[in-house]
């Protein structure tokens, strides 16, 4: 049996498995995210990535000797529990045929794949000349909790306070990098917790939606596509004035990924992330012009039930080319939304007259 997992190793090893492998995880690893839950799509990468490599393995080693390592690994795997360690090699291959029949071993392979290819020392790449960095959303949504938490003011200076737009702006800078600081924004909204869910949430109709979504800036935007139950890449079309797009490097077209959660981080919330998105690559970019990831929680204010509080969270260099009391403009729109939303026939027809 070591005989034939080492020449098994031999096979994965060589330049054309590794290839083809490699392209393969970088093809659908960004599908996988960590979690209990197991989408429908899983299993079909999983079947695709069997037949993948029982098709490579057989290429190289031979049907009889491949059919022969799967009847007895289970057997090898537990005498070594009782005896030496295997040679490295043969545990390399025992990863490989893991992870071809189990599916709990490929999706782990998988979400290391994703982790280790974000985390690279190199997390950037090229659109048009520029260079962008990458994020991993699913990284920033399972900060969200800790965003919701941190509610007090140690370690935030006050910036901004627009009384008019109820938007609080509070700064922060970050323990681990000097040059990076955090914008937390804090918006109150005239509306319950129901109406927030039907202005900004996803169960309403898009087409219906842009009766109050759309903006002398935001001109429309589309569903490109839908990854799985909230979870969107929305193409964006901008209207800008051209020195903004020239200060900001702001595009008249984009792509945003958006994922949402319902009833998290604590029941009745409403969560989101959302982030520049490469349609090329299958990438979340961590700006684009003034696009950046944001992270967003709605919940109900605790105080007046006819109210909610939007609080948001970005990232920001240290040094800026705008006074920091100006970044309120960037956030105004969730107001202006929902002034809109109330005047809306949607409104008028579930809630009645404003």
């Amino acid at each position: 049996m070591e005989a034939d997992l080492k020449l098994i190793a031999v096979a994965i090893k060589k330049p054309e498995f590794v290839k083809v492998q490699d392209e393969f995880f970088d093809k659908y690893m960004n599908e996988f995210e960590e979690g209990d839950e197991n989408k429908l799509i899983y299993t079909t990468i999983h079947n695709e990535y069997q037949e993948l490599v029982e098709g490579l393995l057989t290429k190289e080693v031979g049907e009889e000797l491949l059919m022969r390592v799967c009847e007895g690994m289970e057997g090898f795997i537990e005498a070594q529990k009782e005896g030496a360690q295997p040679a490295q090699e043969c545990v390399e291959a025992i990863d490989i045929m893991s992870s071809m029949g189990e599916f709990l071993a490929f999706k782990g392979t998988m979400l290391y794949k994703r982790k280790e290819k974000m985390n690279a020392g190199s997390a950037t790449m090229d659109i048009a000349g520029k260079k962008f960095s990458v994020i991993d959303l699913d990284g920033v949504m399972g900060t969200i909790g800790e965003l919701q938490a941190a509610q007090d003011d140690k370690g935030w200076d006050r910036v901004a306070h627009d009384k008019a737009l109820q938007i609080v702006l509070d700064m922060k800078q970050s323990d681990t990098d000097k040059d990076t600081r955090y914008a937390r924004y804090r918006i109150c909204i005239d509306m319950t917790m129901e109406q927030a869910i039907d202005c900004f949430g996803p169960e309403t109709d898009i087409e219906v939606s842009k009766e109050w979504t759309l903006s002398e800036y935001v001109k429309d935007f589309s569903l490109h596509k839908e990854n799985s139950p909230r979870d969107w890449i929305f193409k964006m079309e901008f209207t800008f004035p051209w020195i903004v797009r020239y200060l900001m490097s702001m595009p008249l077209e984009m792509y945003l990924r958006v994922k949402m959660k319902m009833d998290y981080p604590a029941p009745g919330d409403m969560s989101w992330v959302e982030a520049p998105y490469d349609v090329q690559s299958n990438k979340c970019l961590e700006s684009q012009g003034m696009m950046k990831v944001r992270a967003w929680v709605v919940h109900a204010d605790p105080s007046d039930s006819s109210k909610t509080i939007l609080t948001i969270l970005e990232k920001h260099p240290s040094k800026g080319w705008f006074p920091d009391s100006t970044l309120i403009n960037t956030v105004a729109w969730p107001q202006q939304n929902a002034t809109k939303f109330k005047k809306s026939a949607f409104y008028k027809q579930k809630y009645g007259e404003k």
